[in-house]
């Protein structure tokens, strides 16, 4: 008999019990969400859920928002990429629209103001009383 421990499905690879952390969803809301798997350039580190994306025009692979541009989506679980560029790619499941926690998306990206991520999407609202933003 397999024990089963917690909230784990036994797989090839199994080590143990995991341990369950913080609740890191970025939505608000799952009403009315759309998402997409894309895949995430090797080399950039620890891309936290709730950042900013854009697709890379010459790998077709997404990347780091830098404020240059239009992002495609935000990033739904945080992902590692390494730091080795030439690595395999790492996939990654976005939100291209629906409700997501504004606090995620600070987070992800210190220092961006509430008017610089409404303008980086068309028809956006932020909202700061109840702390989510709309895109």
């Amino acid at each position: 008999m397999v024990e089963q421990y917690g909230n784990s499905i036994p797989a090839p690879g199994f080590k143990g019990p995991r341990k369950t952390g913080v609740n890191v969803e970025i939505l608000y809301s799952t009403i009315g969400y759309t998402q997409k798997g894309v895949a995430l350039k090797p080399g950039q580190g620890l891309l936290l859920a709730g950042t900013l994306l854009v697709q890379d025009s010459a790998s077709k692979e997404y990347i780091k928002w830098t404020g240059t541009g239009q992002p495609v989506g935000i990033l739904r679980q945080s992902t590692e990429t390494g730091s080795d560029a030439e690595a395999d790619k790492y996939l990654g499941n976005v939100v291209i629209t629906g409700m997501v926690q504004l606090r995620k998306i600070k987070a992800a990206h210190s220092g961006l103001t509430d008017t610089a991520l409404a303008g980086a999407f068309t028809g956006s609202r932020v909202d700061t009383v109840y702390g989510y933003f709309k895109f």
